[in-house]
């Protein structure tokens, strides 16, 4: 056996160094040893049973001897090879009917070793130990976890030839271990599942970390989807929640200048961006800024690459039984994370791109908004979230039909004109009380609006689309007391006035100038949800 010598020490209190975890945490060059100097050999730890057996924490010289057990470990543990490693594991296995509370800190100190790129006999010796001392003692079994989890955001800082961000090949081979060491785990012990899902929350990097990190941490998590699909809508929930912060501190110039950089077809559409009042403030730190839409870039590919995968055999034929499971748990996420963002730039697309894989999804989905803009149980600001929602996708997703565009515009001028009726009576001043009491009602308007303006060319390019038009009763929701079009957005109001007049559907004009209208936009952007999610995707990758 090979020797090495413990770096010298500074002097600490011993009761804390053992009631904390902070003494399996390096201290810069200093070891926290109580005996300078003191050379360590890995033969002694063929004593290490008789010592732990012997242990008491209440005499000072057990304290000491076990407290230098454990930072020799700590200390030594990069340095060691695998052979003493795994002879130290071997031994630790040993010793796990004694590895009571008592013993909390040996096992952690076990744990925290770096194993999931050693030999495979290491892998092997580490698996059993974190195994039997976790189905010996429940206790352990949350650190456990967690050190398995905050292996996944592991980036080697020596590998330069990755393709697309994803893992080396030894990288996933260390992975590889790590999983299938969870797995096993989870297979003996299945409550750790609620144990796993708090773990992943914890461990999961912190938004300003490297986008490699952030990519390699959520291959990992959709690869436990994989053989725990039980918590597959938990896992994606949490990348999703995550992302989504991620993507709201994009300043709105830093997309500005992604923008320029990609050639968007701009002929015959107006301002998606309709409302300036909403922006983010520009972020003093352009690296910063460039960061998270890195990350949010190279994430969003691979949340892509996985619902492909997981929905399309490798011929490319879609798998309908994968792929409503999969829609099922991504309209939950959609409704608890994405629909109550305002503002957001990107993540929407994960719904998006999905749906894109068969017409059936994409009317499911419209008329779940729809259903979500006339559920008087849901709130206000959720309502108005999914109209704006059903306006974006059923003008900007090239995959809907003219079927379901006409059918989702008849059924909003429906709602529209049943609203007007109920009451419009009661509507004595247009002024900005109309917009927080009927707040909804406007943009369902503003969405109605916005959808024949975007979509004129198909919704009237013949003379049965015309008549199909001409019995959406657009007179008389323009006409209303209400006056939606002297409160919706501007930008889409004029747009539509224009269209309407051309195709002779309707006169807005006299509507509009009638009265002051309110232009106010600090009331609008107040209680008006005036946000169309599917703008252009400007991501570069």
């Amino acid at each position: 056996m090979s020797s090495f010598r413990a770096r010298k020490s500074g002097i600490h209190t011993l009761n804390s160094s053992i009631s904390s975890p902070s003494i399996l945490k390096k201290c810069g060059q200093q070891s926290l040893n109580n005996v300078p100097g003191r050379k360590v050999c890995f033969d002694l730890f063929n004593n290490l049973k008789l010592l732990l057996i012997n242990y008491d924490s209440s005499n000072k010289d057990d304290q000491i001897e076990y407290n230098n057990l454990i930072c020799d470990i700590r200390d030594l543990a990069t340095e060691i090879n695998d052979n003493e490693l795994i002879k130290l594991l071997k031994d630790a296995r040993n010793c796990v009917n004694i590895l009571n509370e008592n013993l909390t800190l040996f096992v952690k100190v076990i744990l925290i070793l770096k194993w999931m790129n050693r030999s495979d006999d290491v892998v092997k010796e580490y698996r059993l130990f974190l195994l039997n001392v976790c189905t010996a003692y429940s206790y352990h079994t949350q650190f456990a976890i967690e050190q398995l989890v905050a292996c996944f955001s592991h980036v080697d800082s020596n590998v330069y030839d990755r393709v697309n961000g994803m893992p080396s090949q030894e990288e996933e081979r260390g992975f590889k271990n790590v999983h299938v060491t969870l797995e096993a785990l989870l297979k003996v012990i299945p409550l750790a599942k609620d144990l796993l899902i708090s773990a992943l929350k914890k461990k999961f990097p912190y938004k300003t970390n490297t986008s490699y990190s952030h990519l390699h941490y959520i291959h990992n998590l959709l690869y436990i989807s994989e053989y725990e699909p039980s918590l597959r809508k938990n896992i994606l929930g949490l990348i999703i929640n995550k992302l989504v912060e991620i993507d709201v501190h994009i300043p709105k110039d830093a997309l500005d200048r992604l923008e320029s950089n990609i050639n968007i077809e701009t002929e015959d559409i107006f301002p998606m961006d309709v409302d300036d009042g909403g922006c983010m403030k520009v972020c003093p730190n352009k690296i910063e800024e460039e960061n998270f839409s890195d990350t949010l870039d190279i994430s969003l590919k691979r949340i892509f690459i996985y619902m492909k995968t997981t929905c399309h055999s490798p011929d490319g034929i879609l798998l309908w039984d994968n792929t409503k499971s999969l829609y099922h748990d991504l309209l939950s996420i959609f409704e608890s994370e994405i629909l109550p963002t305002y503002n957001s730039s990107h993540i929407q697309y994960v719904i998006y791109y999905f749906l894109s894989f068969k017409t059936t999804l994409a009317e499911n989905f419209s008329n779940w908004l729809l259903k979500k803009c006339c559920d008087v149980s849901s709130s206000s600001t959720l309502r108005q979230a999914a109209a704006g929602y059903l306006a974006s996708f059923l003008c900007r997703a090239p995959f809907i039909t003219n079927n379901l565009l006409k059918n989702t515009l008849f059924e909003m001028s429906m709602w529209c004109n049943n609203y007007i009726n109920s009451v419009d009576k009661s509507v004595k001043v247009v002024d900005e009380e109309l917009l927080r009491w009927h707040s909804v009602f406007y943009s369902m308007c503003q969405a109605l609006f916005y959808i024949i303006s975007f979509r004129h060319q198909d919704l009237m390019d013949n003379k049965r689309n015309l008549r199909f038009m001409e019995n959406l009763s657009l007179s008389n929701i323009v006409t209303c007391r209400l006056s939606p079009l002297r409160l919706c957005c501007s930008k889409v109001v004029d747009r539509f006035a224009l269209i309407t007049k051309t195709y002779q559907l309707t006169y807005c004009y006299v509507a509009m100038d009638g009265h002051i209208r309110v232009t106010d936009q600090s009331i609008k952007d107040e209680w008006l949800y005036s946000y169309f999610p599917f703008d252009p995707y400007v991501l570069p990758r």
